[in-house]
């Protein structure tokens, strides 16, 4: 039997290790697929991430609005971005200097306005229709690639390249009406 997010959510509030162990078995096995393909499958740094995620999920759990999205692309996202944020860092650690610009240090001003655009185009992509959602949600998250979306869909490579790029173009043009600067 699969526990609902909202029971989840409550669970990981009473009793942090059977919580956590509801949303691992729930899911876990998103979690480590979106960190393999960002990581390209280094164990040690998977391990880790998907540590990570499962810990920023823990320690934001009191923020999710289930109203507005469902805990598993709450969970995507924050996997993609703990991935992606160990792959830079990685990539920044192997390269031959590690010049650190000041410069790139974001204001406070500007953190609240990458959250607001956030929350904007978590919005809207609420708002998409399937089978679009879930091939935006795949190429774009999951980082799938076209072929393996259109093969396990039962559909057309050049059908998922023109949901794709439909949805990009709406997307695009209801971020500029919503404010969000591009």
């Amino acid at each position: 039997m699969r526990m609902e997010d909202s029971k989840i959510l409550l669970l990981l509030e009473k009793d942090v290790s059977q919580g956590l162990l509801a949303v691992t078995k729930k899911y876990g096995g998103l979690v480590k697929a979106i960190t393999i393909k960002i990581l390209c499958g280094c164990n040690e740094d998977v391990e880790e991430c998907i540590s990570d995620t499962f810990i920023a999920l823990w320690k934001s759990k009191n923020r999710i609005d289930l109203n507005k999205g469902s805990l598993k692309a709450y969970l995507a996202c924050i996997a993609r971005n703990t991935a992606i944020n160990r792959y830079n860092k990685l990539k920044r650690e192997q390269s031959a200097y590690l010049a650190e610009d000041p410069g790139t240090e974001k204001s406070v001003e500007d953190m609240l306005a990458i959250k607001s655009d956030i929350q904007v185009l978590y919005s809207l992509l609420k708002e998409m229709q399937e089978p679009a959602k879930q091939i935006f949600f795949r190429r774009f998250f999951m980082l799938e690639k076209i072929k393996e979306i259109a093969h396990s869909l039962g559909l057309k490579e050049k059908t998922v390249e023109n949901k794709l790029f439909r949805e990009k173009k709406k997307l695009k043009e209801k971020l500029i009406e919503r404010g969000v600067i591009l």
